[in-house]
């Protein structure tokens, strides 16, 4: 009887699917205890981060912009909500859209992460030398791209328009 290692291509230990797996548990890994104490995971903070970055948004549209399922980011959210790091909106013309706020314990819990994340990007490009980072980032961002394609330019399915008064 043959095994399955017989066939052609590198060890499997060696292939580039596996080493990036690998690594990509690595440094998740590393960030999920840097955010110990925080109450949130990576995939939270990530959330959080974007809601301030972005502003208001609701589940369907951080679902859409980051390929996560709905029902993870609702989960997400919903933690968030648990832990006062966010708050529901009705919308404002769309009644039965919910957005999402950051609240002040969200806004200070991001910078708090932020700088915890900033640390460990700081040791991971230690590890690269110069310029490591930059051509990893590079080169992973040319993977990325050559899967998925260019990353849309953000645009809400539920845009909010402030007026001021």
């Amino acid at each position: 009887m043959s095994s399955a290692k017989d066939r052609t291509g590198p060890a499997w230990g060696d292939g580039l699917p596996h080493v990036l797996w690998r690594t990509q548990q690595a440094v998740h890994g590393r960030l999920q205890d840097a955010l110990d104490g925080l109450d949130v995971t990576v995939t939270q903070l990530g959330l959080a981060v974007h809601l301030d970055e972005l502003g208001l948004m609701s589940a369907s549209d951080l679902s859409r912009l980051f390929h996560i399922t709905p029902q993870s980011v609702t989960t997400a959210l919903s933690q968030l909500e648990r832990v006062g790091w966010v708050r529901r909106l009705p919308h404002p013309v769309h009644k039965r859209v919910i957005l999402h706020e950051l609240t002040e314990a969200g806004l200070s819990g991001v910078a708090d992460g932020r700088a915890r994340i900033a640390e460990i990007d700081s040791s991971l490009a230690e590890v690269l030398g110069d310029g490591g980072k930059d051509e990893v980032i590079g080169q992973l961002r040319k993977l990325l791209v050559a899967l998925e394609g260019e990353d849309p330019a953000y645009a809400g399915m539920w845009p909010v328009v402030r007026t001021t008064s």
